[in-house]
């Protein structure tokens, strides 16, 4: 193999890693913006007010299943994250699948995808209802983690993995070459 084509072979390698994309908060990674499942204004048939066991029972109803309740974190602190005046992110108490936020009478169900360990939501794309005109009023008046813990799994590292393959294409050319 050419050194044209090896080069080749490394740039097509390292493509295929993708672009390294984090939401930082104080040079952390709390990863990518979750999904809000649904938004509410009124619990429906599961009865008015904000008792955890009519959220719960909210909660239940969009999911379909039979979920629990984690541990209620009041008058959550958020931050923004780096360069944003919209997407910002709290520290969750457990890493879970999803969590709950609630500001005076609305809630929102948030689905969570990348870093379980961070709640970090986009305030441009809620309801006008949650009442965040900016980010000097936005108060969110506690936040739940839903659903069953999640066991963490360590993660291979992408650069070891490739370092991995690019030793492993290295040992088969001097292998080549000395079978010739």
């Amino acid at each position: 193999m050419g050194t044209f084509s090896k080069s080749l072979a490394l740039v097509a390698s390292m493509s295929l890693t993708g672009a390294a994309w984090a939401n930082m908060i104080g040079g952390v990674d709390v990863g990518d913006v979750d999904p809000l499942v649904e938004e509410t204004n009124t619990l429906g048939s599961c009865g008015p007010g904000s008792s955890e066991e009519a959220e719960l029972c909210w909660i239940n109803t969009v999911l379909s299943g039979d979920t629990t309740y984690g541990v209620k974190e009041e008058d959550a602190a958020y931050q923004f994250v780096d360069g944003s005046s919209t997407v910002i992110g709290f520290e969750l108490g457990s890493p879970t699948e999803y969590f709950l936020i609630k500001n005076s009478t609305w809630w929102g169900l948030f689905e969570n995808k990348s870093s379980l360990d961070w709640a970090v939501i986009d305030t441009a794309l809620l309801d006008a209802g949650f009442n965040l005109p900016d980010g000097e009023e936005l108060i969110i008046s506690h936040v739940a983690p839903i659903g069953n813990t999640v066991v963490r799994v360590s993660e291979p590292g992408t650069l070891a993995l490739l370092g991995l393959g690019l030793f492993a294409i290295g040992l088969k050319g001097r292998w080549s070459k000395k079978r010739s």
